[in-house]
């Protein structure tokens, strides 16, 4: 689940790249719609010269969110994008305002950019080349430290780091698209989890109640290291940008890690709007097991696009999200399509 918001940092990487309108839209529609867009928000330039960069900023945008909404029809992605009144802002505008960073700090993270290039080997053909997988970089390095800090807060229950793959695009990784499978384990290779079940225990000062609470912990604590694993097998194979890990939170469900129980009223209301989601999409499942996993996936998804949006509202994203058809899926299976596409 965590690893759709990958695509979110990408949205806002790619406004920074100059981009040209998509074959099947005309300059004078792609033109219209712009002039349209700088009404609805209030958008006034200085100049052409201005307004010429922002609209290669906004054309940007636009591109990225056409595409990924494209990808949401085919059933690639688990929700789709909305161009908002930052869309003609670059990557550093849009959490600051039009505030440059504070010099100490980008000369910080010059020098990590420069220790990743050594460390991986990076080399590239041109400084614009370089400034545009900086770009990337910097968007991706920006989501893990905010997932992390998030982590740090008891708000995920894994943490992230960057690898190889983490100054391309989305659609340049590798795509690895061969299904992960772990062998059935031994009992010598049981013997060694059980010894890092203990360990993390340890570590994280863990103690249970009764043997049935540590083997239910236990079991959320095995999903959870079987989908860290997954994912950083991807990760090496270069369908990932970041590498996962586990810490205190392993042991939780993601409604104990996401906070407060809702309210009875709110509760209803959630439960409303799922049935209607299913009605919408015509979503039935074979058991209520079945469907209590689909609604936790369902929910998990809910919260990551309204917290987006509440961002996009401040300022902070420039562009908004909504939920699909496929916001029941895990990110493993979006891509894999357990569904046929039309």
């Amino acid at each position: 689940m965590k690893s759709l918001v990958l695509l979110l940092l990408v949205a806002v990487t790619v406004s920074s790249v100059v981009s040209k309108p998509l074959p099947e839209d005309s300059e004078a529609e792609v033109h219209k719609e712009f002039e349209t867009w700088k009404v609805k928000y209030g958008k006034s330039y200085p100049s052409t010269e201005e307004e010429a960069k922002r609209k290669e900023m906004w054309l940007a945008t636009r591109k990225k969110v056409m595409e990924h909404n494209t990808r949401a029809g085919n059933g690639l992605e688990s929700y789709t994008m909305a161009v908002n009144h930052l869309a003609d802002l670059t990557t550093e505008e849009v959490p600051k305002g039009l505030l440059p960073m504070p010099r100490p700090e980008e000369e910080e993270v010059d020098k990590e950019f420069e220790m990743w290039k050594t460390h991986n080997g990076k080399t590239y053909n041109s400084t614009e080349e370089e400034a545009k997988r900086k770009e990337i970089w910097l968007a991706t390095r920006a989501r893990v430290m905010e997932h992390n800090k998030r982590a740090e807060n008891g708000s995920e229950s894994f943490t992230m780091g960057i690898n190889y793959f983490s100054d391309m695009t989305f659609e340049e990784i590798p795509k690895a698209r061969l299904m992960v499978v772990f062998p059935t384990r031994d009992g010598g290779e049981e013997a060694e989890v059980d010894k890092e079940f203990e360990t993390w225990k340890v570590q994280h000062g863990k103690n249970y109640g009764s043997t049935e609470e540590e083997a239910k912990r236990k079991g959320i604590w095995l999903a959870t290291r079987t989908r860290v694993m997954e994912h950083n097998k991807r990760a090496e194979t270069g369908s990932e940008s970041f590498t996962m890990g586990m810490n205190h939170l392993s042991d939780k469900t993601t409604a104990e890690v996401t906070g407060r129980r809702l309210q009875d009223g709110e509760e209803a209301e959630v439960h409303k709007e799922f049935e209607t989601w299913k009605v919408k999409y015509g979503k039935t499942y074979p058991s209520t097991v079945e469907e209590a996993k689909r609604k936790e996936i369902w929910l998990a998804t809910r919260k990551m696009v309204m917290e987006h949006n509440k961002r996009a509202e401040n300022g902070l994203e420039s562009f908004t999200m909504g939920v699909n058809h496929f916001a029941d899926l895990t990110a493993e299976e979006v891509p894999r399509g357990l569904f046929p596409m039309e």
